[in-house]
């Protein structure tokens, strides 16, 4: 028989925050590209917008050499707008969504060569095409299109190396292109150190939205699910289970005579209690669906997806009898000198359709309180079949899982 121990500074904080956050990158990637969309759609239609009134711009402003317009808007409309409109196409879509961060990388490094060959070509019929403007295009794919900097730099390293050297070798590597391949490269690492601050920066909210997620999910004092993670995740599992044909099995579980613990041997200790408690039921599940929750005071629920009917009610009363193997004492208890609890157990077979999951956790968990009560009211320290208990008062099988 042992009194319960008080947990160090290290082992509370650790007990309460727990170790629940899913900090992966493979995750942190399809939430910053999930919810860069909106960025990444107006970053494509402002380029198609730019590449689309370049005529109208050049027509306007500037004198462009007519031994030139032929291969520029076949440059801009051939080449840069079409993979630009395909991009927004498959961001746009959500069944195509999958291929909008290679597409809208595609279509910017195409805008980018091809801003590279009008400077180019360009120079060849007397008009200047800025140098700089294939890697603006790189640069704005870098900062707005939300993609993850590992997936694109290689890709665009590539092709400013490539853009640089053939606009050194059209001007026949004189100084004047040395100046302006420094100047780009200048502009592409200021460019890379952006977009990592600003990737670096949307992880760190990630992970940190993460963890007040997983706080609010949980019990600060046990670290289990709390009443509203169990909602949540009943009605869910509920829906599952109409889906799949399967049942679901239900143990709510109360502390024995706690008021008089918590009275004896004082609050810190039966805040100790119930960690042990909770501890104990969390080892004692297995299976990925399979959880078990604080959902009151001394009150936590076990809950066991799709098992048999005839081994579910052992694996309830095993995990309720485990908690007196704890040796946990309890001199002011009732028949006993160790912590035990009373538990009512509930199955039911999830048939009523999806629309029912709520009404039916309802039901479930109605019945399992109503079994908790009658294993408070036939002595404690046991556990109650909400099935076997409404046999013998009413005299009729009301077996949920019938």
């Amino acid at each position: 028989m042992t009194r319960p121990h008080q947990a160090s500074g290290i082992e509370a904080e650790t007990a309460q925050t727990g170790d629940k956050t899913d900090t992966s990158f493979t995750s942190f990637s399809s939430f910053y590209e999930t919810s860069g969309i909106n960025a990444r759609i107006t970053a494509l239609w402002m380029g198609i917008l730019l590449v689309s009134i370049t005529p109208f711009y050049d027509r306007l402003l500037l004198q462009v050499p007519e031994s030139f317009v032929d291969f520029s808007r076949w440059m801009q409309f051939g080449v840069q707008v079409p993979p630009l409109l395909l991009a927004l196409f498959c961001t746009w879509q959500p069944a195509l969504r999958r291929w909008s961060a290679p597409m809208t990388l595609v279509a910017v490094i195409l805008t980018a060569m091809g801003l590279s060959a009008q400077h180019i070509v360009g120079k060849m019929h007397g008009f200047h095409v800025p140098h700089d403007f294939a890697v603006i295009a790189l640069s704005a794919c870098l900062l707005c299109s939300r993609i993850r900097i590992s997936y694109m730099l290689p890709w665009i390293t590539m092709s400013v190396l490539i853009i640089t050297s053939a606009q050194m070798y059209s001007a026949d590597f004189s100084s004047a292109a040395l100046y302006d391949s420094a100047s780009l490269w200048m502009m592409f690492g200021f460019s890379v150190l952006a977009a990592q601050t600003i990737e670096r920066t949307a992880y760190q909210n990630w992970r940190q939205r993460l963890m007040l997620e997983s706080q609010a999910a949980h019990d600060g004092l046990t670290s289990l699910p709390n009443r509203r993670h169990f909602d949540r995740t009943m009605v869910s599992l509920m829906r599952q289970a109409s889906r799949e044909g399967k049942n679901i099995s239900l143990m709510i579980l109360d502390v024995d005579h706690f008021k008089l613990y918590n009275d004896r041997y004082g609050h810190p200790a039966g805040d100790e209690c119930l960690r042990q408690i909770a501890s104990c039921m969390r080892d004692a599940m297995r299976r990925p669906n399979d959880f078990c929750a604080r959902v009151g005071g001394e009150e936590f629920a076990a809950v066991w997806f799709d098992a048999r009917s005839d081994i579910a009610p052992a694996l309830a009363d095993q995990m309720r009898a485990s908690v007196g193997d704890l040796n946990i004492e309890h001199l002011s208890a009732v028949g006993t000198s160790v912590v035990t609890c009373s538990a009512g157990f509930a199955q039911v077979c999830a048939m009523g359709g999806e629309d029912a999951a709520e009404a039916a956790v309802s039901e479930l968990y109605e019945q399992a309180d109503r079994a908790l009560y009658e294993a408070k009211r036939a002595g404690r320290n046991r556990l109650v079949h909400f099935g076997e208990t409404t046999k013998k008062r009413t005299g009729a099988a009301l077996w949920p899982m019938i």
